[in-house]
């Protein structure tokens, strides 16, 4: 007999619970698949004897049944190439675009600037036109010099609008700018990817407030070019062909902004369809950052509120067509022999400005009339010599 383990039993068969023989078996097999050599097992109930072909036979199976399992049909094989090729070009590669996005706020903050100077010389540096006086040859009725004034107004509100929106852009985007080149933020698969998660209130409110300063912008040109034509006596045909002109390129200005929401960062994710969609994310944000628990901003608070102030104010100038100051009393008359109560500090204010602008006219009246009579004299002079 080979040397090897000889395990032997000596409890009685019958005693042998049915589980016990499962376990018995397992660590035979266990033996089995383990042991180099011949072994010998000899229990009461049973007698086995492992023969060398007995245990060379086993092992060519057990040999042959890993190699069955561990080698794959080329079939499989290249469904498994396949599969992973796959999952490599669906994963997404995570980078650090912060550098992309940096980018993108500069390409807002720059223009703006550009902007913001060229609106504060149109709408505070340079006056307003206004029509020419009245000449035998061209009279403006009084309608449309009403008219005019209320586009000086119009336009004195719409530059300043203007101009506040472009700032809150250079403003917004310099401070993002400095965040970005700060902080470390966490790799992204794209740089749309990481503007919507940590940039994402600055970047709506960049655009947002950029398309409507170019929109003032625009209406301020239109304003100062409707004044100016009437002043030059232009034709109708003119006007019409500056109007039509000034409103096309607006729509298409307009229509530009609608195509880059809409398009977004690709694959239908963005802010929805149009500049309203833009401008309404950029104040659902702006109202959840002002009002968040952890973290509130009065001053963001402030600033929806007297927005909507101004809206409200603007509504009612539009729907009352109150733009203009009511024209203040004439100056009072008093009659110093009734007994009328005394006047009001108001009142008596009001009578002592009448009184100056009275003796400035008698003074201007009186230096006229001595700079009349002394030309009379000079050329009386003339004449005789």
């Amino acid at each position: 007999m080979n040397p090897g383990i000889i395990l032997s039993h000596r409890k009685n068969t019958s005693a042998m619970p049915h589980h016990s023989c499962n376990i018995l078996n397992l660590l035979v097999a266990i033996s089995l698949a383990t042991c180099p050599t011949a072994w010998t097992f000899t229990p009461r109930w049973t007698h086995f004897h492992c023969q060398p072909e007995m245990l060379e036979r086993t092992r060519i199976k057990r040999r042959h049944n890993l190699i069955h399992v561990r080698s794959p049909s080329p079939s499989q094989l290249n469904a498994i190439d396949s599969l992973s090729a796959a999952a490599a070009a669906s994963a997404p590669v995570l980078s650090d675009y912060t550098p992309a996005a940096t980018s993108l706020f500069n390409n807002m903050k720059l223009p703006a600037a550009v902007v913001t100077a060229g609106m504060i010389s149109l709408g505070f540096a340079t006056s307003f036109p206004e029509l020419p006086p009245d000449s035998p040859e061209r009279q403006y009725s009084p309608r449309l010099r009403r008219r005019c004034e209320s586009l000086r107004r119009l336009h004195i509100v719409t530059a300043l609008v203007s101009v506040t929106s472009e700032l809150i852009v250079v403003m917004w985007a310099a401070v993002e700018v400095n965040q970005l080149t700060e902080r470390v933020y966490a790799p992204t698969a794209t740089v749309w990817d990481l503007v919507q998660r940590d940039c994402d209130l600055a970047w709506s409110a960049v655009n947002s407030h950029f398309v409507l300063g170019i929109i003032g912008f625009v209406t301020m040109l239109a304003l100062r070019a409707y004044v100016m034509l009437l002043a030059a006596e232009a034709s109708s045909a003119l006007m019409t062909a500056a109007s039509t002109g000034t409103a096309a390129a607006l729509c298409l200005m307009i229509s530009i902004v609608n195509r880059g929401v809409e398009a977004g960062g690709g694959e239908g994710v963005g802010y929805g369809k149009t500049i309203l969609d833009l401008v309404r994310h950029y104040g659902i944000l702006l109202a959840r950052c002002a009002t968040d628990a952890e973290s509130p901003g009065p001053l963001e608070f402030s600033a929806i509120v007297l927005e909507v102030t101004s809206l409200a104010f603007a509504l009612q100038v539009l729907l009352l067509a109150n733009d203009k100051m009511e024209d203040e009393e004439e100056c009072p008359v008093v009659d110093l022999d009734s007994d009328y109560a005394p006047l009001t500090s108001k009142e008596q204010e009001k009578l002592d400005i009448c009184l100056a602008m009275e003796a400035r006219q008698h003074e201007l009246t009186d230096s006229s009339k001595k700079e009349k009579a002394k030309e009379l004299d000079s050329d009386s002079s003339v004449n005789i010599l």
